[in-house]
């Protein structure tokens, strides 16, 4: 065997004992049926057949069918072009230039096939549904294109010279030929017998009196053959297979190497998930958060969508540079026709035979090099079909995602003017509830003028006003609570846990400012600290303290603050004044002797107190008045009241009201008169044992 047949077979990993054979068995099974091995005795269509086997072969992953592969009518034109292409047709080519070229584009289309599937768009309208379906099916139509178009350029360029190439990739792609040739050879074989075992079981099947006793035998002798051939053509399958294997190398095999990277291209079972799109009418009504984030979003897929045109047009231009080469080639073979119908000449009418035969040879040398300008011409017509193609297909993309630009703006235009109208009824709303506390705050400092009742007021507008804004605030901003629940119920529970003080005092501030409750002014005891009040808060009181002995309270200096929350505990109760009232129990006490007349002297000392009381009785009366028109209900009238009591020997005490603001002065007048009657009269100087003692029945 050949040098360069066991090295062949040596790169095909398999013996060179092993190939030898089954070219043996197939060239004898082909003589035995009448048919010749070499490529030069079999048929145009049948080394069109070889040609279409040997290119789908070499393009590994690039089968016949498959949306990315070659047209099988290009591969036969390309298979029988002459290697390499005559030089004036492919003058100013650079293989190894457009071969980077190729993978530059086939990198780039890749890239914009994956940008193209990747959805961008969350909110819009249906319209846009169908443009990313149709800007999906054109990326995967161009991507598709764009790998056909590159198979038919590397087939193309693989009969260009290149010497730098040659001496490696010459010698496997001839026995690779030969191999595809006696495949073809066996596989027309293979038809032959089936023919003839078809025409043999119709005259075994057809009536006639003396049946040929032969006709068994032929065919079985015509299956035994038939079994053959099929098993020497699965063989050359499997070497053929692997030679494939072997030899996919170059161009062709970085191309199917990059066609690994997006198998979805090949597989039409496989198709790129479109994004869903949020409706955007019903967003038209939302909130300024999620109008804002749609806004952001619609902002987002413009950007996106003008990337994608900006990848278009590059792809685009890159498409344009690849056809080029082949319309050069094209303008070349167009001028070679030219320039070859220039140089042909006419035959004159009366020649001699020898003159005739040559003339004949020229006309026969000139018939096929027109055949072969126009077999050029038709296959790099074909080749630059795909091409072609994507480039239509990219300025179709190109328009559409200009159209879905355009949707983009307009809905974006839609969205921000529903924002800023939004946005103005919430500042509009806003300014009527201020300009309503504004109103409500001056008819409250004109018209009202208990200062308690205006601060009440004034309060309460506040969190009306306050209140409402917030309504009006979350309203506007936020429409969608569902996703909010579990998060605003965490929140208000740890609300709950960390200001409970603080929300048991507000809470308590809507009992004091009740009507039994605290105002500026009033005189109260709470956790043993008298005072008067000074200021009431939504969450603390404040009280000047006062402290003193007997009847007698001054201030300290000092404020006491409380929490509001204090109301809630059991164990610091709160005392006021009644509403209303501004007196105070007082109550002097005197001894007397038990063996004396002690008579007339209670009733001297009762008549002194009563003539001191009796100054300021109508003012006492007065409050009395106003604190039964207040409650609504009848109250015993406030007076004095006097007793004998035993509790430290025999004691006389006078119980009387007396005016918080006037307490001491009352009080001194009392004892005066009290001291002047008694040394006035020597009766009650006898029943009286020492002086008076004066007490407040209720502190403050």
């Amino acid at each position: 065997m050949h040098t360069r047949d066991c090295t062949l077979f040596r790169r095909l990993r398999l013996r060179p004992w092993t190939s030898a054979l089954l070219l043996a068995l197939a060239s004898n099974s082909l003589h035995a049926s009448g048919q010749a091995v070499p490529a030069s005795n079999v048929s145009n269509d049948s080394a069109k057949d070889t040609a279409r086997d040997s290119s789908t072969q070499t393009a590994s992953g690039a089968a016949v069918g498959q949306p990315t592969a070659p047209q099988a009518a290009t591969a036969v034109h390309l298979s029988v072009l002459p290697a390499p292409l005559p030089a004036s047709v492919t003058q100013g080519i650079n293989v190894d230039t457009r071969s980077k070229a190729i993978l530059t584009h086939l990198n780039e289309v890749i890239r914009y096939y994956r940008m193209m599937v990747a959805p961008i768009q969350k909110t819009g309208e249906p319209s846009d549904m169908l443009y990313a379906e149709q800007a999906q099916a054109e990326a995967t139509r161009a991507a598709q294109l764009a790998f056909q178009a590159s198979r038919d350029e590397a087939a193309l360029l693989a009969r260009i010279q290149n010497k730098a190439r040659a001496a490696v990739t010459q010698a496997p792609q001839t026995e690779t030929q030969k191999l595809a040739v006696v495949q073809l050879g066996v596989r027309q074989q293979m038809q032959d017998l089936q023919s003839q075992l078809t025409a043999t079981d119709a005259k075994m099947s057809a009536p006639t009196r003396h049946p040929d006793p032969q006709l068994p035998l032929e065919k079985q002798a015509l299956e035994g053959r038939l079994k053959l051939a099929q098993a020497t053509f699965d063989a050359l399958t499997k070497v053929a297979g692997v030679s494939t294997a072997q030899t996919n190398s170059g161009l062709q095999g970085d191309i199917n190497r990059l066609q690994h990277a997006a198998p979805e291209l090949v597989d039409k079972t496989v198709k790129p998930v479109v994004g869903t799109i949020e409706p955007l009418g019903s967003l038209r009504d939302a909130g300024v958060a999620t109008q804002a984030e749609v806004l952001f979003q619609l902002l987002g897929a413009d950007r996106a969508i003008e990337q994608r045109i900006r990848e278009s047009q590059v792809l685009h231009d890159q498409a344009v540079d690849m056809r080029t080469p082949l319309l050069k080639i094209l303008h070349a073979t167009v001028e070679a026709g030219q320039t070859l119908q220039s140089t042909t000449t006419a035959l004159p009418a009366v020649k001699s035979k020898g003159a005739v035969a040559s003339d004949a040879a020229a006309l026969a040398s000139t018939k096929k090099a027109y055949d072969e300008l126009t077999e050029a011409f038709t296959t790099i017509s074909d080749v630059s079909v795909p091409i072609s193609q994507e480039v239509l297909l990219l300025e179709q993309a190109q328009g559409n995602l200009v159209s879905w630009r355009s949707a983009v703006e307009a809905e974006r235009a839609t969205i921000l003017h529903s924002l800023l109208a939004r946005v103005f009824s919430i500042a509009l709303i806003l300014s009527l509830l201020y300009g309503v506390g504004s109103l409500w705050q001056r008819a409250t400092i004109r018209y009202v003028q208990d200062l308690r009742r205006r601060r009440q007021l004034l309060l309460v507008r506040r969190l009306v006003v306050g209140f409402l804004s917030g309504i009006v605030l979350i309203g506007g901003f936020v429409t969608q609570f569902n996703s909010l629940a579990t998060f605003a119920g965490f929140i208000t529970a740890g609300i709950a846990v960390g200001l409970q003080t603080m929300l048991l005092s507000v809470a308590a501030y809507f009992f004091i400012v009740g009507r039994y409750g605290v105002s500026v002014g009033d005189r109260i005891t709470v956790a043993g600290v008298t005072g008067d009040v000074v200021e009431v808060g939504l969450v603390r009181f404040y009280m000047m303290e006062l402290i003193g002995s007997g009847t007698e309270l001054h201030p300290t200096g000092r404020v006491a603050v409380f929490a509001n929350s204090v109301l809630f505990q059991s164990g610091t109760p709160l005392y006021k004044q009644l509403p209303g009232t501004d007196y105070v129990w007082h109550e002097i006490t005197l001894k007397l002797k038990p063996d004396s007349d002690y008579e007339p002297a209670t009733k001297l000392i009762y008549g002194a107190v009563a003539s001191v009381y009796g100054e300021y009785k109508a003012r006492i009366d007065e409050q009395h008045r106003q604190v039964e028109k207040w409650m609504d209900t009848a109250m015993e009238s406030p007076g004095m009241a006097a007793r004998l009591q035993l509790s430290d020997g025999l004691q006389y005490a006078i119980l009387y009201p007396v005016e918080i603001a006037a307490a001491s002065e009352t009080d001194e007048r009392i004892v005066t008169k009290i001291m002047a009657a008694i040394s006035s009269n020597a009766v009650a100087m006898q029943a009286v044992d020492g002086l008076p003692t004066l007490r407040a029945v209720v502190k403050g």
